[in-house]
Parts: structure tokens; C-alpha cells; sequence
């Protein structure tokens, strides 16, 4: 998409036609979040045109406004009722192991490091170890494109010990990259989850719409540990390379609260409450 956009305003005054085209691209058809994702691609190839010298400055861009949205952030309550459904798991299949305590590794291991599920799967064999809980994701497989080691809770290195085989992942996963997202929407919908879809005035809501996403554990993870680790130390834990990505990612609800109790309210009105 970016570069058709591209191509076709590359024939014209580039500065001018960038300049508005946050605000020019179908609003009521692409999300803003869209719009400014490709906008991020063409300044991209702008920095490369004027690094090879084909233009004399890289325009500035005028981003389509993205609403502020807290994303989904898995609640233990509804962690704890797909954790048991996940006994009616069927994949993977054809294991030592059963579907269930994969599962279950899975979620655990999630809930309890903050890792995306991209690296959870990438995790070897090799990079576990098993009487420390000691663990490693390598550059090659995480966002933060660096070498890291952590180390797992008792009770996520219990779980992985029910899996661990011959196999030289972790969670070996047989099967396509969407079929692990269908079963776990599978699992989700057998423990009674049915989100409400925030956006199901704007398209036609799917299964999808209303299950947990695997970067709800993350969002779970950071507010549970929000609390108990200080924020450069979760930064590094989450390897996100900005800091401000990190506290994005920390939900200050609980926050909020316990600070609405310190609030003033005027002696008058408390006594009133009293009575």
C-alpha cells in the first residue's frame, strides 16, 4: 500500500502532497493507525531518497490523529478460567505429552515473563535450563534484537518440565502459525470468554473480536508486575527499547484508585457519608 501511495504521488510536488495526505486517505474507510503506519513507510524511503541524494530534505509529516486506546489486558479471573479449559485442548497433537499441559505451559510461561509469543515458540531446548530456570532468547528471535537471559518462577518451570522432550523447541508446535491462534479462540470460547468488541459499531465482528489476543498475557504481565518492579527494571525485562513503550504498557487503573482514596473531600461531606 505504501508504495502504491507512493507511486503515485511521486510524479507530483512530493512536499505538498505529503503533507495533508494523513488527513487526505479515506478517514472514514482506513483506521488512523493504518494511515500512519504506511506514512511511516514512505518517510522511510524518503530518508533513503535523501541519502542517495534524490531529494534535498525529507518532508515533515502531519499524522492522522489515533484514538488512545488502553489495548486488552487478560484479567486472572478469566486467566484462570481459560487455564482449565485448556484440559479440552486437542492441539498439538500426537505428543508425550498432553494438548492441555502445553497449553497450560504456554499460558503460564506467558503470564509470568512478559515474553511475545513469537519468542516463546522460538524458545530451544538448548537456551532452557531445567534446574536453574534459567532461560535465553536469542537476538535472532525477539524485537529487542539482543541476546537476553531471565529466569523462570518455580511454577512456570514445574509446567515446562511436563513438557520438555526430545524436540529441539520448547513448545514445539506442529501445525501453522493460525491454527494456533484458532485453538486458542477454541479454548477461550469453551471457558466462557466473550469480550466485548470495541469497535462493533464500525465493521462486522468476528470470533476474533471477542477472545483474548497472546499479547494480552504481555499487557497482563506488565500490570501485574507494575507494582512490584521498578519501571527500568520491567523495561528491560519486556526489551522494549523505549521507555515510554513500557509505560504505555502499564495500566495505572489500580493505580488511580488507590490514589482517588487520598483525594480531599471536604470534612462536611464525609461526615454526611457517615451518618
Amino acid at each position: 500500500m505504501a508504495i502504491e501511495l507512493f507511486a503515485g504521488i511521486s510524479g507530483k510536488d512530493v512536499l505538498a502532497e505529503l503533507t495533508g495526505l494523513a488527513e487526505a486517505v479515506l478517514p472514514d474507510i482506513l483506521y488512523p493507525a493504518t494511515v500512519n503506519r504506511e506514512m511511516r513507510h514512505i518517510k522511510a524511503v524518503l530518508r533513503v531518497a535523501l541519502e542517495y541524494g534524490y531529494i534535498t530534505k525529507v518532508p515533515k509529516f502531519r499524522w492522522a490523529r489515533e484514538l488512545s486506546r488502553i489495548g486488552r489486558v487478560i484479567t486472572q479471573e478469566h486467566f484462570q478460567a481459560i487455564y482449565t479449559a485448556c484440559s479440552k485442548a486437542i492441539k498439538p497433537a500426537g505428543q508425550a505429552h498432553t494438548s492441555g499441559d502445553w497449553w497450560q505451559a504456554l499460558l503460564v510461561f506467558a503470564i509470568t515473563t512478559g515474553w511475545r509469543i513469537d519468542e516463546i515458540l522460538s524458545l530451544r531446548r538448548d537456551d532452557l535450563d531445567l534446574e536453574t530456570g534459567a532461560i535465553l532468547t536469542r537476538a535472532s528471535d525477539n524485537k529487542g534484537k539482543r541476546d537476553d537471559r531471565d529466569y523462570l518462577t518455580a511454577t512456570a518451570l514445574e509446567h515446562l518440565q511436563r513438557i520438555v522432550g526430545s524436540q529441539p523447541l520448547v513448545f514445539y508446535w506442529p501445525h501453522d502459525r493460525r491454527t494456533l491462534d484458532v485453538e486458542f479462540h477454541r479454548i477461550q470460547g469453551l471457558a466462557g470468554i466473550d469480550l466485548p468488541c470495541p469497535d462493533a459499531d464500525k465493521h462486522e465482528c468476528t470470533e476474533a473480536c471477542h477472545r483474548y489476543g497472546f499479547h494480552s498475557l504481555r499487557r497482563g504481565y506488565a500490570t501485574l508486575n507494575a507494582d512490584t518492579m521498578t519501571a527500568p527494571v520491567l523495561q528491560r525485562k519486556m526489551r522494549h527499547r523505549s521507555f515510554q513503550t513500557t509505560l504505555r504498557y502499564i495500566s495505572l487503573s489500580d493505580k488511580m484508585k488507590k490514589a482517588t482514596e487520598n483525594v480531599y473531600v471536604p470534612e462536611f461531606l464525609r461526615a454526611r457519608k457517615a451518618d
